[in-house]
């Protein structure tokens, strides 16, 4: 996670928490909070901040995954030059999401999650960008998501506990423009809301990728999910280190 990454997940961090062994260190080592949000997360008897507004919550079976780009973007990764674990290339089956962001793929691959995460059902991934024509990069080497809802969003909870999985969501600022890669389990839709503008995604079980204009995603941006079978809405929190910049 690259510096400035750190300081804008410390602007959103509280004060005081109680965090799972390791984890508080990766995350802040050498940064400095300019301001800080009060979070209230709490799992079992020890509570964990990934993200602001997020409550953590036990998953009663394994959460979901996704494939390739839905829209065509889709690449071979390991046509590409994408490697995984000890430089091994990486596989189609690896790919959680894909979507094409201007010139180039942004490429979700799914990663060993951390002990302290699997337990609360969450996963992780590792997000580059393969531009056309070019060597990809890594842009995150560790990115987490199924692992949280936004406070009081009894929906989430419950969609959550049924282990499908939540859905992910990346932000890539490049070249001025903002585009944001959202991914959630079939038989859902999906809505990006940038700045009180509403963008409809559709389905994006490969992955989908909207274009938008905010000044901080973390803020100004929201990813909103609705199950087919029953018309119910929940949020896909940001997690740390999901805006990503060039």
């Amino acid at each position: 996670m690259r510096e400035r990454d750190v300081a804008d997940l410390l602007d959103r961090a509280v004060e005081t928490v109680t965090l799972p062994p390791g984890l508080a260190t990766r995350v802040v080592a050498r940064s400095r909070a300019r301001r800080r949000r009060n979070l209230a997360l709490s799992v079992g008897a020890f509570a964990v901040v990934l993200a602001a507004g997020v409550a953590l919550l036990p998953l009663t079976r394994p959460a979901g995954t996704g494939g390739a780009d839905r829209a065509g973007s889709s690449i071979d990764p390991a046509l590409s030059g994408i490697t995984g674990a000890g430089g091994r290339p990486v596989t189609a089956d690896q790919v959680v999401a894909s979507g094409r962001t201007g010139a180039e793929t942004l490429v979700v691959v799914r990663r060993t999650a951390r002990a302290e995460e699997r337990a609360l059902g969450g996963q992780a991934a590792e997000v580059w960008a393969v531009p056309d024509g070019g060597a990809p990069r890594r842009l995150s080497d560790y990115l987490s998501y199924d692992l949280g809802c936004a406070v009081g969003d009894e929906v989430c909870a419950a969609v959550r506990s049924a282990g499908d999985g939540l859905g992910l969501t990346v932000a890539h600022r490049s070249g001025g423009r903002l585009f944001v890669l959202v991914w959630a389990p079939a038989k859902r839709t999906v809505e990006v809301v940038a700045g009180g503008v509403p963008h409809q995604v559709g389905e994006a079980s490969s992955g989908a990728v909207v274009e938008v204009v905010a000044e901080d995603p973390y803020e100004d941006v929201q990813v909103w999910a609705t199950t087919t079978a029953d018309g119910k809405r929940y949020r896909i929190v940001w997690a740390p280190g999901a805006v990503l910049n060039d």
